[in-house]
């Protein structure tokens, strides 16, 4: 996703940064024997990366309702 808005592509990145942590962690643990430690750790992967999906959307749906706002002042 291209964009001039600097706030947008940080937390793309971040939400791109976290999905690759959380495939890199599963990866590592593949065949590897089960731990609950590992479980958390996992679990934890997959709320950073829901946490950063979840603020992008809401950034986007604030902008785009900002937007609208404004073009419905002018009109």
């Amino acid at each position: 996703m291209s964009s001039n808005d600097l706030l947008q592509r940080q937390l793309s990145t971040q939400y791109s940064r976290t999905h690759n942590d959380a495939y890199q962690f599963a990866k590592e643990m593949t065949g590897q024997p089960y731990n609950v430690a590992d479980m958390y750790a996992f679990q934890n992967q997959l709320q950073d990366m829901s946490n950063a999906g979840w603020a992008s959307s809401q950034y986007t749906q604030f902008k785009f309702g900002i937007r609208k706002a404004i073009i419905d002042a002018i009109n």
